[in-house]
Order: structure tokens, then C-alpha cells, then sequence
């Protein structure tokens, strides 16, 4: 029998009678990481080729202080979405000590999402002076749809009227304007609304440009956080963020 040599530590030789096969290189496992978060370390894993954070082990760190239900609806107001664990990830995270051994799923979202949700929580900044005119151009779909302007300056309370029809120019408060709207044409698609939710606004009014800037979305998604889980402290960019050409009211 003929000596062939190895190319690599990880090639595998089969030999024959009638020849050798070679097998492919064996895939590396995926690997585990380490991110410090507020000085606390937290375990990653790289998931799609992007680095997820564990969410349940942030929840149980530096969120403990904070209920499931108030962490919920923060990162639902932030639109952030969890990417749930494959068995073997989960394993992994558990062995890792991220993750209790009686755990059964674990939600994982990026750096920069779990940077913005502890940052709402724990976050010292004050919300920006914003001048009087900014508004956000913003739309919604509920029945015949609408079309409105949502001026942050006006927005201090959770019933604040704070959206400028951009039909009829009447003032609505967010939860109220999505249950408002205007058949702009006969081709016009009516869909039912849901049935009245105070938070279901934030699920319903989006951002009428389809693909704003990355900085647009974020501070979107901030304004949204606001008034959401409760009296604890939101945390929103300095003013010197607020940088990109918005909508203005005329």
C-alpha cells in the first residue's frame, strides 16, 4: 500500500484497494465569544455570520431590577427582534453558563441592540431640545390609512396630541391617530384595524420613507420607547445627533 501524506491536521485519509479518498475538512463549531456590556460580560455567539448577544443572561445581569414584562415592552418599542436559539446553540450557551440547564429557548439580539435597550434602562442622558418645527413624516395603514407629521416637541405625554393629520391638519395622539384615517383615492384598500390597544400604536405607525438612514431609524425607534414600560428613565441621543435633514412642518 502507497504512503500518501496529510495535507492538514484535518484531512482524513481513507485508503482502498481500489485507490484513496480524501474527505472533506471538518467544519469548525461555531464560536463563543464574550462581549462587556456596562462592565458586565456577557456571552455571544456568532449566529448568520453576525455576533448575538444572549438576551435572557442580559435580562438576568444588568437588568434584573427590571420585570419581563417592562424589558419586553422596551425592546418591542425599540424594534428590536430576537433571533430564538437552534437546540445545539442553546447547549452551547448553557455549557457557557449564560443560560440555565432548565432553560428550553433563549433569545439572542445584536451589540448595538443590546447597547440601545441598556442604554433606555440605565442611561443617564437627558432627550434633546429639539426646535419646534422637526416632525417626523410618518404613516400608518389602519383602515384607509393616513398620512401625518409627528412633531416630538409636543409629544409629553403618552396622550399628548403630538400628530398633524396631513389631510384634514387636525392633532391626534399616536394611539388615536391610527384608528383616524382618510380613503385618499377609490383604489384605496381598507383594512380592518385592531381592536383598541394603547401600545399597538408603535406597531402601526412607521416612518413613510421605506429606506431612511441607519441614524433616522434609531432615533424613530427611541421617540417610540418613550412613555412605554412604566416611570423609568429613557435615555435618547444629545442633541448633536440629531444631525440628518428630517421633515419639517411648513
Amino acid at each position: 500500500m502507497d504512503k500518501t501524506h496529510l495535507t492538514s491536521p484535518s484531512d482524513i485519509i481513507m485508503t482502498s484497494s481500489t485507490g484513496s479518498y480524501q474527505q472533506e475538512p471538518l467544519t469548525p463549531p461555531r464560536p463563543v465569544g464574550q462581549v462587556i456590556l456596562y462592565g458586565v460580560p456577557i456571552v455571544s455567539l456568532v449566529i448568520d455570520n453576525t455576533e448575538r448577544l444572549c438576551l435572557a443572561q442580559i435580562s438576568n445581569t444588568l437588568l434584573k431590577n427590571y420585570s419581563y414584562n417592562e424589558i419586553h415592552n422596551r425592546r418591542v418599542a425599540l424594534g428590536i427582534t430576537c433571533v430564538q436559539c437552534t437546540p445545539v446553540q442553546l447547549e452551547i450557551l448553557r455549557r457557557a453558563g449564560a443560560m440555565p440547564i432548565s432553560s428550553r429557548r433563549c433569545g439572542m439580539i445584536t451589540k448595538r441592540e443590546a447597547e440601545r435597550l441598556c442604554k433606555s434602562f440605565l442611561g443617564e442622558n437627558a432627550p434633546p431640545k429639539l426646535p419646534d418645527n422637526f416632525a417626523f413624516d410618518v404613516t400608518h395603514e389602519c383602515a384607509w390609512g393616513c398620512r401625518g407629521n409627528f412633531i416630538p416637541a409636543r409629544y409629553n405625554s403618552s396622550r399628548a396630541k403630538c400628530i398633524k393629520c396631513s389631510f384634514c391638519n387636525m392633532y391626534f395622539s399616536p394611539n388615536k391617530f391610527i384608528f383616524h384615517s382618510h380613503r385618499s383615492s377609490p383604489e384605496a384598500k381598507y383594512t380592518q384595524p385592531d381592536a383598541a390597544n394603547f401600545n399597538s400604536w408603535r406597531r402601526h405607525l412607521k416612518l413613510t420613507d421605506k429606506h431612511p438612514p441607519e441614524e433616522l431609524i434609531y432615533a424613530w425607534e427611541d421617540v417610540k420607547a418613550m412613555f412605554n414600560g412604566g416611570s423609568r428613565k429613557r435615555a435618547l441621543p444629545s442633541s448633536s445627533q440629531w444631525h440628518l435633514t428630517f421633515s419639517c412642518l411648513p
